[in-house]
């Protein structure tokens, strides 16, 4: 998928997605596209490294950003799996410190907060524009 498909299926399904899992205690995430996990964390648009290929997603409790790699996207599907999952974390309101506790007691699949993102991941085509 293209930035340009990326952007417009953002557009008419994030308010959905907001309107159907409701608002957290901070304001709505904004949501914000960029090439490579690696770039944008270093600030410097050439980084990559073993993750960009890979990486989708991700929401950032301190800025209250989901962040969409869109490279990675293949199709509607995975786009709309992967803002519904990092919406369900911006609902979940946890501190880094929580988050890091979850870590050291849970490998990632049997971790409460990426269950319970990957069970709100299923209502996927309630958003779909197909």
């Amino acid at each position: 998928m293209d930035k340009e498909e990326i952007e417009h299926i953002i557009d008419k399904a994030y308010l959905l997605i907001q309107r159907y899992f409701g608002k957290g205690k901070k304001s709505y995430p904004k949501i914000k596209l960029h090439r490579d996990i690696y770039a944008r964390l270093s600030g410097d648009e050439e980084q990559s490294g073993e993750h960009s290929g890979t990486s989708i997603a991700e929401y950032d409790e301190i800025t209250n950003e989901i962040y969409i790699y869109y490279p990675n996207i293949k199709n509607e599907e995975d786009l709309l799996r992967s803002l519904i999952h990092e919406y369900t974390h911006y609902l979940q309101d946890l501190t880094q410190l929580k988050i890091q506790v979850y870590a050291q007691n849970y490998d990632y699949d049997s971790n409460p907060i990426e269950i319970e993102a990957h069970k709100n991941e299923n209502n996927w085509q309630m958003f779909s524009s197909k």
